[in-house]
Order: C-alpha cells, then structure tokens, then sequence
C-alpha cells in the first residue's frame, strides 16, 4: 500500500508539472507578445494577408471561370449561327427545289439542267442529285439519277459536272439519303459518308421528298454538304490555344474536328448523361483537368457541337500567380517581421501597403491585357478596304471601345463610350464588345443589331449606366453604308469632300429597353475616308484645362484630307497634335480613334 501511494504521487506531480511547463510557455508567449507590438501585428497581419489571398483568390477564379464559360459560349454560338444558316439556307433551297422538280417530272432530261442550276446557284453545296423511284421512268432504266457536281480543274478553274450516277454499283435505293426522306416523308440529314462515285469526297447529304401531283412519293432531291467546310468553321476563333471543337451527329459519328482521346472522352460523357447542350469540368484518363461544353446544332439536324479545352490553360496564369504571391507574401512578413522587431511599427505599416498596391496593380495588368485582347487587330487592309483603330484607355482599364471584321463581302464595325471610367466600365465595354460581335455574326441589319444590344444592356442594368454605340454595315462591292447611332458623336466624311455623317437622335444603348433605333443609309464612293472617334479626343485637357476641342479636330482633319493620308497615318497624326496639345497633363479620358478608307 505505501508504495502504490508513492507511485500515485509521484503520477500526479509530473503531470502538475507538465501543466505547469505549459502554462509557463504560454504566459511566456504573451509577455513576448506584450513586449513586442509590432511582432503581434505582423503574425495578425500575415494571418489577414492569407485570409484575403485565399478570398481573392477564390474570387479571381470565380470571375476567370465566368468569363471562360461566357467566351466559349459566345464561341459556340457564333460557330452555332453560321452552321445554322449555311444548313438553312441548303434546306430552304432542296425544299423550293422540290416544288420545281414535281412541275417538271414530264421532262426526264430537264432533271439533270435542274441539278445543274441548283449546284450553279449555291456555293455551299458541292453536289445535288434528283434520285428517282425505281423504274420511274422506264426508258431510263431502273436507276435513274441525275447529278451534278462541283470539280476544281488542275488549273485551279472550278467547273460544274453532271452525270447519271445511279447504277447496280451505285443503289442509290438502299442509301440512307434516298430512303430516310421517304420513310418519314420530310428533310433529312445523313449520318456522314466517303461518296467515291459523284462527290468523291467525305460530305453529309441533306435530302428532301419530291410528291407528284397525286401527292406519291416519286423522288429525292438531295445537296451534299463537304464536311471540309464544317472543318474550317469549327477551327475559328479560338480564345484558348487548349481548344479542341468537335462536330457530331446524333449517332455519335465524326462529321468535323480530329478523332482522338479527347473526343471519345466526350463522347462517353454525352452517351452518360444525355444533355445535349450542358458544361461539365471532367478529369482525362491521365488525371488532367478539362472543361467539355456541348451545344445542339438544331433545326433539320441532330447534330451537337463539343468544345473541350484543358484547365491549365484556363486557371495556369492564375495559379503561378497566386503562388508566386504566396511566395513573396512570405518573404516579405519575414523580412518586415525582422524590421519591425528592430525598428518600428511603422516600417511594417508601409511593407503591407506596398505588397497591396503590387498586388492590385497586377491584377489591373491582367485585365487590362484580357480587355485589349477583345479588341480586334489594330490593322486591316485588303484590296477594298484598309481599316486602322487604336484605343488608348486612362487608367489601367478603360470604358472606350471599338471593333470590326468582315463577313459575306460586308466590312461590319462599331465604336462606342461607356459611360464612368475604371473596372466597371471595362465590364461593361466588354459585355457590348462581346453583344456585337454575337448579334452581327447572324444580322447584317445595324439597327436590329443596335436594338438587340439595348435590350440585353437594359436587362439588370441596376448600376444605370449606359453607352454610345455607333454601327455601321459597310458593303464592299457595292459602297452601301448602312448605319444607325445610338447618342454617339458623328463620323466626320474626310474625302471627297468635308462633312459630317447625318445622324438621327438617338438615346444611348442601355437606358430604356423599349427605346426604338432607326436605319439610315449613304452611299461610299470610292476613294471616301470615314472617321470615328470618342468624346476623349474633343474632350482632352491640358494642365490650363483648355480643351482641345472640334475646332482643332476638324483643322488637323482637313490637313490630313488634303495630304490623302492613309487611315493608319490619319491615327497617328490626331493622336500626334493631341500628345503636342496636352503635353504633361494628366489623360482624363479614354481615347478611341478609327478610320475606314473605302477603295474599290
């Protein structure tokens, strides 16, 4: 008994010491603490400082994953509205075409003058063909089907072919083109195919049913469509270097991009879930993250477009920069922890503001660079038309913006000012950057384009800012300018002759959704300069706060007028007089310059 009480004892005064050991390093840590303001603040500070690294960092991510998803939608459905009219237009043409075969059924040799017309009359299709019932017309045999056929000469001359296709070795009867339209009696797309007897090309073939005047089934007139273009339309415009795009029907076959682990893996995904039209982020066989989007193509069709594109090239630039802020976050605690510990509190207080400013004016680089980077290439020019803008923004990210491109012989372009300056400017620059480029990919119609843009910048819109927007629809062939403004500043007409565009009274875009824009009309001689600018250039200040002023503008205007300037020298030397004007001031707004030469 004597001795289990001295054991217990002893038990119970190690653990009292331990207890009191403890108690002593912590009484200890608070003295240190005491002592040592300073050193309390930077543990506090570097405790803060990881807090808001890891929030703006789930920030950053948050907002590079919006605008990921928005570039690639917008993506997608510019590829989606160009696939979709060309496929419209094909089928709008067969089924016309299918009204004019049945007047002309009593003629058998017309059918192939007929499928002539029809290839002559439409780029988009590479061959057509009339395949009629079997023994439709007995002196033709039992296959008969005309075809006519788009080939490209040695000599680079491209001709029109016809044949007649049908045979024993080419039984047009058991295709799916000839057989699906008549099964279910309306268009139809078929799954694609190498046809090595007329196209000699892979294509799909969209065909439709011809009725006679007793409304039978006598016929299908089909277009094949090459899948070489639907090869070039998914490969444009690629904001990512990662993006792979793909083009397939409902039964899963390849109609364009290139077959490989990737698309399997989309393809796995697509038969799991179903959803044609859905985003997913998705881990690859070898563990790399990728982020898979699927659109349905629509119409006559069931087919679906894919986008995959991998993480790292989404998030790379992000995660190196986080850590190498982490990294210099670290050593500068630590080092401003020695100072602070040998000098003052003060030391510290600037060691964190510096490491705050670098911070954020990193993150305004980065923006500036994604906003700059939506705008199109600085130089355009070709035998019709040579188009120069520059944007000089005030800040780190600005408000101004402009843009143009050509489609379908049309030189579409626009310029604009948001209203306010900073970030939420830029935002809203870059929702109307992306607005106009998705609207003008379908519709070469300015006001509907500018009407269009309104109501999708009035929706939400609880900041109540707004933009002038000038639009203009340029045809290159003909010299029609089709416009319409919205509250912007006119373009000034440098040549032949000095004038200012006639523009009606419109309210800028994203004021009220139910505003009502107009389309105005001129026609462009040839050799006629056009220039665009914001209210940056007339509005730009020197230190006297002297504006530089339309009087100005218009004088070195005339002068690059009556010395024929090209529209590259034209911005350079506006932008010249305006940096001679200013001198050392300060800008005060954003500068957008743009001038268009029409020469036919």
């Amino acid at each position: 008994m004597v001795q289990t009480k001295t054991e217990t004892s002893k038990t119970k005064t190690n653990v009292n010491y331990r207890d009191s050991k403890s108690q002593n390093l912590w009484e200890r840590l608070k003295n240190v603490l005491k002592r040592n303001l300073g050193l309390t603040a930077i543990i506090a500070a570097a405790l803060l400082l990881e807090i808001t690294s890891g929030v703006m960092g789930y920030i950053n991510h948050a907002v590079i994953q919006d605008t990921m998803e928005n570039l690639v939608d917008q993506e997608m459905n510019a590829i989606f509205y160009r696939i979709r009219n060309q496929l419209s237009k094909v089928e709008v043409t067969l089924n016309n075409m299918a009204w004019v075969v049945s007047d002309e059924l009593a003629e058998a040799d017309s059918m192939f003058v007929t499928t002539y017309r029809m290839v002559e009359n439409n780029p988009a299709i590479l061959g057509g063909t009339i395949s009629f019932i079997p023994n439709y017309y007995p002196q033709k045999g039992y296959w008969f089907e005309p075809y006519a056929v788009r080939r490209t000469t040695p000599d680079g001359r491209v001709t029109i072919e016809t044949i007649q296709l049908g045979s024993a070795s080419h039984d047009y009867t058991k295709s799916e083109f000839f057989t699906v339209p008549i099964a279910q009696n309306c268009g139809h797309w078929s799954e694609p195919y190498l046809d090595a007897d007329g196209a000699k090309a892979m294509v799909t073939t969209y065909g439709t049913p011809v009725h006679d005047r007793r409304g039978e089934t006598v016929a299908v007139v089909d277009a094949d469509l090459s899948l070489e273009w639907l090869d070039k339309v998914i490969a444009e415009e690629k904001t990512y270097q990662s993006t792979n795009r793909f083009l397939v029907t409902g039964s899963h076959n390849l109609l364009a991009g290139e077959d490989g682990p990737e698309l399997q893996a989309a393809l796995k995904l697509l038969k799991t879930t179903g959803n044609k039209q859905s985003y997913h982020k998705v881990k690859n066989e070898a563990g790399k993250k990728q982020h898979i989007f699927f659109q349905p193509v629509g119409g006559m069709t069931d087919w679906v477009l894919i986008t995959v594109l991998d993480d790292s090239d989404v998030f790379g630039n992000l995660r190196k920069t986080r850590l190498i802020l982490y990294v210099l976050t670290g050593l500068g605690l630590l080092f401003l922890g020695f100072i602070v510990y040998r000098t003052s509190r003060n030391l510290e207080n600037l060691r964190r503001v510096n490491a705050a400013k670098e911070r954020i004016d990193s993150e305004l680089r980065v923006a500036n660079k994604i906003q700059m980077s939506m705008l199109p290439e600085q130089h355009l020019h070709n035998d019709e038309v040579d188009v120069f803008g520059s944007l000089t923004p005030a800040r780190e990210v600005g408000g101004d913006l402009f843009d143009y491109f050509i489609r379908d012989g049309k030189l579409f372009f626009c310029i604009g000012d948001v209203s306010g300056k900073g970030t939420p400017s830029a935002m809203l620059m870059s929702s109307t950057c992306s607005l106009f480029r998705s609207y003008a990919a379908h519709d070469d119609n300015p006001a509907r384009i500018m009407q269009a843009i309104n109501e999708a910048a009035c929706h939400k819109n609880a900041t109540h800012m707004f933009v002038t927007v000038f639009i203009g629809v340029l045809d290159l062939q003909t010299g029609h300018l089709c416009y319409c403004n919205g509250g912007h500043d006119a373009p000034i007409i440098l040549s032949p002759e000095f004038s200012s565009l006639t523009c009606l009274s419109h309210l800028p875009i994203g004021l009220f959704s139910t505003m009502k824009y107009a389309l105005q009309e001129a026609d462009l001689n040839n050799g006629t300069t056009i220039f665009l600018y914001t209210d940056g250039l007339t509005e730009a200040m020197d230190k006297e706060k002297q504006l530089f002023g339309k009087d100005r503008m218009e004088a070195v205007l005339k002068r690059c007028a009556e010395q024929q300037q090209s529209p590259e020298e034209i911005i350079n030397t506006v932008s010249e007089e305006v940096h001679r004007f200013v001198k050392d001031a300060e800008q005060s707004d954003d500068l957008t310059l743009l001038a268009i030469h029409y020469a036919i």
